[in-house]
Protein backbone atom coordinates (compact mmCIF):
# COMPACT_ATOMS: atom_id res chain seq x y z
CA UNK A 1 0.00 0.00 0.00
CA UNK A 2 2.49 2.53 -0.50
CA UNK A 3 1.69 5.74 -1.19
CA UNK A 4 3.34 8.46 -3.11
CA UNK A 5 3.11 12.11 -2.56
CA UNK A 6 4.87 15.31 -3.90
CA UNK A 7 5.63 17.78 -1.57
CA UNK A 8 5.20 21.34 -2.92
CA UNK A 9 9.03 22.15 -3.90
CA UNK A 10 8.22 18.91 -6.24
CA UNK A 11 10.30 16.58 -3.57
CA UNK A 12 8.48 13.21 -4.13
CA UNK A 13 7.90 11.29 -1.02
CA UNK A 14 6.75 7.50 -0.70
CA UNK A 15 4.62 6.35 2.16
CA UNK A 16 5.05 2.53 3.33
CA UNK A 17 4.72 0.59 6.38
CA UNK A 18 7.61 0.33 8.51
CA UNK A 19 9.39 -3.21 7.98
CA UNK A 20 11.84 -4.53 10.54
CA UNK A 21 14.52 -4.38 7.91
CA UNK A 22 13.80 -0.66 8.21
CA UNK A 23 16.32 -0.58 11.42
CA UNK A 24 18.71 1.44 9.82
CA UNK A 25 16.60 4.21 8.59
CA UNK A 26 14.77 4.27 11.82
CA UNK A 27 17.85 4.79 14.18
CA UNK A 28 19.46 6.98 11.25
CA UNK A 29 15.86 9.15 11.47
CA UNK A 30 15.97 9.53 14.85
CA UNK A 31 19.30 10.09 15.76
CA UNK A 32 18.96 13.21 13.28
CA UNK A 33 16.29 14.71 14.72
CA UNK A 34 17.07 18.42 16.20
CA UNK A 35 16.89 18.22 19.77
CA UNK A 36 13.95 20.72 20.31
CA UNK A 37 11.80 17.82 18.31
CA UNK A 38 13.33 14.79 19.79
CA UNK A 39 12.25 16.34 22.61
CA UNK A 40 8.32 17.62 21.47
CA UNK A 41 8.01 13.76 20.15
CA UNK A 42 9.25 11.67 23.44
CA UNK A 43 8.56 14.36 26.52
CA UNK A 44 12.55 13.87 27.18
CA UNK A 45 15.72 14.66 26.30
CA UNK A 46 16.59 11.20 26.01
CA UNK A 47 17.72 9.54 22.64
CA UNK A 48 16.21 6.09 22.52
CA UNK A 49 18.28 2.63 22.45
CA UNK A 50 18.74 0.22 20.22
CA UNK A 51 16.26 -2.07 21.60
CA UNK A 52 13.47 0.60 21.62
CA UNK A 53 14.05 1.24 17.74
CA UNK A 54 14.04 -2.51 17.05
CA UNK A 55 10.47 -2.54 19.16
CA UNK A 56 9.95 1.02 16.49
CA UNK A 57 10.17 -1.09 13.27
CA UNK A 58 9.27 -4.37 14.29
CA UNK A 59 5.48 -3.97 14.85
CA UNK A 60 2.91 -6.45 15.82
CA UNK A 61 0.37 -5.77 13.08
CA UNK A 62 -2.23 -7.57 14.98
CA UNK A 63 -2.10 -4.18 17.44
CA UNK A 64 0.27 -1.20 16.36
CA UNK A 65 1.16 0.28 12.87
CA UNK A 66 3.98 2.88 11.35
CA UNK A 67 3.67 4.13 8.54
CA UNK A 68 6.65 6.19 7.29
CA UNK A 69 8.02 8.31 4.63
CA UNK A 70 10.88 7.98 2.71
CA UNK A 71 12.90 10.07 0.04
CA UNK A 72 15.66 9.90 -1.76
CA UNK A 73 18.83 11.58 -1.23
CA UNK A 74 22.26 10.80 -3.30
CA UNK A 75 20.91 7.66 -4.51
CA UNK A 76 19.52 6.26 -1.16
CA UNK A 77 16.24 5.81 0.99
CA UNK A 78 15.85 8.14 3.74
CA UNK A 79 13.28 8.83 6.27
CA UNK A 80 12.34 11.89 6.83
CA UNK A 81 9.10 10.82 8.64
CA UNK A 82 6.58 8.27 10.95
CA UNK A 83 3.36 8.23 12.10
CA UNK A 84 1.84 5.36 14.29
CA UNK A 85 -0.41 4.26 15.88
CA UNK A 86 -0.69 1.49 19.08
CA UNK A 87 -4.53 0.21 20.11
CA UNK A 88 -5.35 -0.07 23.64
CA UNK A 89 -5.06 -3.61 24.91
CA UNK A 90 -8.25 -2.80 27.09
CA UNK A 91 -10.13 -0.96 24.23
CA UNK A 92 -9.04 -2.52 21.09
CA UNK A 93 -11.16 -0.11 19.12
CA UNK A 94 -9.16 2.76 20.34
CA UNK A 95 -5.42 3.62 19.67
CA UNK A 96 -2.85 6.45 20.81
CA UNK A 97 -0.77 7.59 17.57
CA UNK A 98 1.95 9.79 17.55
CA UNK A 99 3.69 11.42 14.66
CA UNK A 100 7.17 12.56 14.10
CA UNK A 101 9.22 14.19 10.96
CA UNK A 102 12.55 15.31 10.29
CA UNK A 103 13.17 19.28 10.76
CA UNK A 104 13.23 19.96 7.04
CA UNK A 105 10.27 18.25 6.03
CA UNK A 106 7.83 20.63 9.02
CA UNK A 107 5.29 22.84 7.67
CA UNK A 108 5.50 21.59 4.38
CA UNK A 109 2.34 19.50 4.36
CA UNK A 110 4.08 16.29 5.06
CA UNK A 111 2.72 15.80 8.24
CA UNK A 112 -0.97 15.70 6.72
CA UNK A 113 -0.39 13.59 4.47
CA UNK A 114 1.21 11.36 6.96
CA UNK A 115 -1.67 11.52 9.73
CA UNK A 116 -4.29 11.24 7.26
CA UNK A 117 -2.59 8.08 5.47
CA UNK A 118 -2.40 6.96 9.37
CA UNK A 119 -6.35 7.72 10.09
CA UNK A 120 -7.10 5.99 6.69
CA UNK A 121 -5.52 3.00 7.76
CA UNK A 122 -6.19 2.87 11.58
CA UNK A 123 -10.14 2.66 10.39
CA UNK A 124 -9.72 -0.13 7.92
CA UNK A 125 -8.35 -1.82 10.40
CA UNK A 126 -11.01 -1.20 13.49
CA UNK A 127 -9.60 1.30 15.06
CA UNK A 128 -12.50 3.70 16.19
CA UNK A 129 -10.87 6.53 18.27
CA UNK A 130 -7.47 7.80 17.94
CA UNK A 131 -5.88 10.05 21.23
CA UNK A 132 -2.35 11.21 21.82
CA UNK A 133 -0.74 14.05 24.05
CA UNK A 134 1.47 16.37 23.33
CA UNK A 135 3.35 19.49 24.80
CA UNK A 136 1.20 22.16 25.00
CA UNK A 137 4.11 24.32 23.50
CA UNK A 138 3.82 22.09 20.79
CA UNK A 139 2.05 24.57 18.61
CA UNK A 140 3.06 22.79 15.24
CA UNK A 141 1.06 19.52 16.67
CA UNK A 142 -1.43 21.40 17.97
CA UNK A 143 -2.50 23.40 14.45
CA UNK A 144 -1.82 19.74 12.38
CA UNK A 145 -3.99 18.36 15.11
CA UNK A 146 -6.76 21.04 14.92
CA UNK A 147 -6.84 20.71 11.12
CA UNK A 148 -7.16 17.00 11.46
CA UNK A 149 -10.42 17.17 13.60
CA UNK A 150 -9.01 16.39 16.72
CA UNK A 151 -10.46 18.13 19.98
CA UNK A 152 -7.78 19.69 22.29
CA UNK A 153 -8.23 19.77 25.74
CA UNK A 154 -5.58 20.57 28.42
CA UNK A 155 -4.60 17.58 30.26
CA UNK A 156 -6.51 17.32 34.01
CA UNK A 157 -3.10 16.61 35.46
CA UNK A 158 -0.72 19.00 34.10
CA UNK A 159 -1.12 22.22 31.98
CA UNK A 160 1.91 21.41 30.01
CA UNK A 161 0.14 18.60 28.22
CA UNK A 162 -2.78 18.81 25.86
CA UNK A 163 -5.33 15.71 25.08
CA UNK A 164 -6.05 14.85 21.65
CA UNK A 165 -8.89 12.71 20.13
CA UNK A 166 -10.69 12.30 17.15
CA UNK A 167 -13.64 9.97 16.46
CA UNK A 168 -12.65 8.00 13.40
Amino acid sequence: MPISWTAPDGRPVTIRPIRAADFELERAFVDGLSPATGYQRLMSTRRPSDEEVRHFTDVDPKRELALIAVTVVDGRERQVGVARYVKDEHTPDEAEFAIVLSDAWQRCGLGAKLLASLIDAARRNGVRRLVATTLSANSGMLALARRMGFTLALNAASATITDLARDL
